[in-house]
């Protein structure tokens, strides 16, 4: 599945060797098709028409493509590769795929090149994400990046911080983990399944695809001067040594609003770059849900 708009068109560069590749996997023997969906609801029922079909899953994209189709392999008990062509990719990433080289992930379909590996996913509302769950400042700064053409990868993701910081203040949160309640003001919340997402933004750096839970980060009041200035920590994962930023961990999770958004609009969440809906939002870690191909260690 080749998400043909992923990486404001970098897939679309990439099309052309992409077919190439797939004809020499053929000439292999392997029995690879090159799907194009057009929309997102098109390549979920593309991938879950293949996996009931039998077929194995591979995602050409960026985090939201792989996303969705990873949903319908978890859903179907398929398989699932990575083609990583997006602008973020931090789920391939944290799976030890090269992002500078996509193509080399073609090769990762073969039995003596890659391995299978049963990771962990989220799942939001219903719907099973694979990096990050994002509310408030992100989920905003997330909203205004997807209008953008422009820009790409980290530079779009840190322009989409530094205007949301203009126009956005900490809301009032009900957070509750495992039971645990806790209300606050809060810049964000975000939960993760995995550490990074936004193109290599470690928001929650001790996460682990493999323990049957969620890692939750909250940013409190934090000012905006302070929040500008710490900010460059969290893609090295070092925010936490900052009074305002909170970490929790549990296998459950409820974030609800208890105040709107800027212009009254109702606060959102978003999963892997993608928009899920207005709060309150449940996650739950759903332990061992994908086998995915992955590179050799």
């Amino acid at each position: 599945m080749l998400n043909r708009t992923a990486g404001r068109g970098r897939a679309a560069k990439y099309l052309p060797a992409v077919e190439r590749s797939v004809a020499s996997l053929r000439r292999r023997g392997l029995d690879v098709e090159l799907e194009q969906p057009s929309s997102t609801a098109d390549t979920r029922e593309r991938a879950r028409h293949a996996a009931h079909a039998g077929r194995d899953l591979v995602a050409g994209g960026g985090d939201g493509t792989v996303s969705a189709v990873a949903g319908i392999a978890a859903e179907t008990r398929r398989r699932l590769a990575l083609l990583p062509l997006g602008s973020g990719n931090d789920f391939a990433r944290t799976l030890g795929y090269d992002t500078d080289e996509p193509l080399r992930a073609l090769e990762y379909l073969t039995d003596e090149a890659g391995r299978d590996r049963t990771v962990d996913l989220g799942r939001v509302n219903g719907q099973l994400y694979t990096c990050v769950t994002c509310s408030g400042f992100d989920a905003e700064a997330n909203r205004w990046a997807n209008e953008r053409s422009r820009l790409s990868g980290t530079a779009l993701y840190v322009a989409a911080v530094l205007r949301t910081i203009v126009v956005y203040r900490p809301r009032r949160f009900r957070v509750t983990v495992d039971g645990r309640v806790r209300e606050l003001r809060a810049w964000m919340v975000s939960v993760g399944n995995g550490p990074a997402y936004a193109g290599g933004m470690r928001i929650v750096p001790d996460a682990n695809m493999n323990d049957g839970l969620l890692d939750v980060c909250i940013i409190g009041p934090i000012s905006k001067a302070r929040f500008v200035a710490n900010f460059p920590k969290v893609f090295k994962g070092t925010h936490g040594r900052v009074a305002e930023v909170a970490f929790d961990r549990g296998a459950h999770v409820e974030v609800e609003a208890l105040e709107t958004g800027p212009n009254g609009v109702p606060l959102e969440v978003w999963a892997d770059g993608e928009r899920v809906g207005p709060l309150p939002a449940t996650m739950q870690a759903v332990a061992g849900a994908l086998v995915v191909r992955t590179p050799p260690p």
